[in-house]
């Protein structure tokens, strides 16, 4: 199994938080049901980097971002 490891700069981090729960209180309050993706935008390599969006009800460009797909250690018995 393989786990995708996506590295936010702690502006990033922030940013995205405080856009989730705003939304939260705006759907609290509202009394509706919503939620967020996630949006990774591959870039090709060395050339364009890969940009990551918060979408709810408005899309944030959280900017450029490094990731990678890492292999799950597995657990010993």
């Amino acid at each position: 199994m393989r786990k995708l490891e996506i590295i936010l700069s702690e502006e990033q981090y922030q940013h995205m938080q405080a856009a989730i729960q705003y939304e939260n209180r705006i759907h609290l309050s509202e009394g509706v049901f919503g939620g967020y993706e996630l949006c990774l935008s591959v870039g090709v390599p060395d050339v364009f980097g890969s940009i990551l969006e918060l979408r709810t009800n408005e899309v944030i460009d959280l900017g450029e971002v490094k990731w990678e797909i890492k292999e799950l250690e597995k657990k010993a018995c």
